[in-house]
């Protein structure tokens, strides 16, 4: 009797067991394949190779990009050739100044739309060749500058700055802005300009090589000002949304990044980069960024900050009437990348483990 007993129960078992493996089986005939999501590529022209746009740089180098499966190329190029550039389909995203991207009423095609943002402040420096005194705007009287050209953002920053310390520029002032970029330290070097407007790295390439040093900063004397940013066309926009969303959460995640890693660990990444910069001249620069606060803490391009760069663009004659926030600014990516992207650096991870593990020690 036990061993009819026994010889249900095993008949029972292996009947379930084989249902067991029936059930599994007709899942996975059935179940779909997982969806392998696309690497899609993305050009983007920025307007100089700096540690001004250190967070892009970051996100590429730390593979924050290829985490958003976007191969993103990005190339150096004039800010003249910016704007040609997106209208022809040569680039899918630009980071350069807005006037070049915005405000410009010679450029042809759609009205490129503004993204995201990285920096909050203007990053140019003013240089002194002697440094003989005490840097004061008030004293600039009859001074003169090497700037950039008049329609460049940084140019218009600088001119607000003048401006703001009652020193309004071809008045008080003497700008020089027909002077080719690649000629401009040399013109300094040789006399010309009591002062002259760098960004960096170049700033501290000329201190280290004893050509002048850094006295004022443009961004420090104008406050907080959208002068650079991300843009798109809007029929790119459109089309590729997931794209640019995408990209702007690997941006969002490198801000995120830099806020929480030291100087040293932001130029070793970046530093890929900049294969031909000394890693020592490149820390000195992220340093001063950091600690002039240049760069944003997220994306989002602040309103009260665009329309303070609409309004210096105005007082330099380079705009006629204010471009609008709502018809330049598309602030839903930036927006949605600060609502769903976290970043917590691994060591942090590793305490919060540890920390995990010797409570449920505890409790066992």
């Amino acid at each position: 009797m036990r061993l009819l007993q026994l010889l249900l129960v095993n008949k029972k078992a292996m009947v379930m067991l084989v249902a067991i493996c029936l059930i599994i089986i007709i899942i996975g005939i059935f179940k779909k394949p997982a969806v392998v999501e696309q690497v899609v590529t993305v050009r983007v022209l920025e307007s100089a190779l700096s540690p001004y746009f250190l967070p892009q740089y970051l996100a590429l180098n730390l593979g924050f990009f290829k985490e958003q499966n976007l191969q993103v190329n990005i190339t150096t190029t004039s800010q003249e050739a910016i704007r040609a550039a997106l209208a022809d389909g040569r680039t899918d995203i630009v980071l350069c100044g807005l006037q070049k991207i915005i405000f410009n009423p010679n450029a042809r095609g759609s009205q490129p739309k503004v993204f995201a943002t990285m920096a909050g402040k203007d990053g140019s420096l003013l240089l002194d060749r002697n440094n003989s005194e005490e840097f004061q705007w008030q004293n600039m009287k009859n001074k003169t500058i090497i700037g950039n050209s008049h329609d460049d953002s940084s140019e218009i920053a600088l001119e607000e700055a003048l401006r703001q310390n009652s020193m309004p520029p071809y008045r008080k002032v003497t700008i020089y802005n027909n002077i080719p970029v690649k000629l401009r330290l040399g013109a300094f070097r040789s006399g010309t300009g009591h002062y002259i407007q760098m960004l960096e790295p170049d700033a501290t390439l000329a201190e280290f090589k004893g050509y002048g040093q850094v006295v004022a900063s443009v961004g420090e004397a104008t406050g907080n000002m959208v002068v650079t940013a991300y843009a798109c066309l809007p029929e790119y926009m459109e089309a590729n949304a997931q794209t640019i969303q995408r990209f702007t959460n690997a941006v969002y995640k490198a801000q995120l990044w830099l806020s929480q890693h030291s100087p040293e660990e932001a130029a070793a990444a970046a530093a890929p980069s900049f294969p031909n910069l000394d890693l020592e001249i490149l820390l000195h620069s992220i340093e001063r960024y950091r600690a002039l606060g240049v760069w944003t803490e997220n994306p989002i391009v602040n309103r009260e900050h665009y329309e303070k760069f609409n309004t210096a663009a105005k007082n330099a004659g380079e705009i006629l009437n204010p471009m609008p926030y709502e018809t330049v600014v598309v602030s839903d990516f930036a927006t949605c990348a600060v609502e769903t992207v976290i970043y917590i650096r691994e060591e942090t991870k590793r305490d919060k483990k540890s920390l995990f593990n010797i409570f449920r020690l505890r409790d066992s």
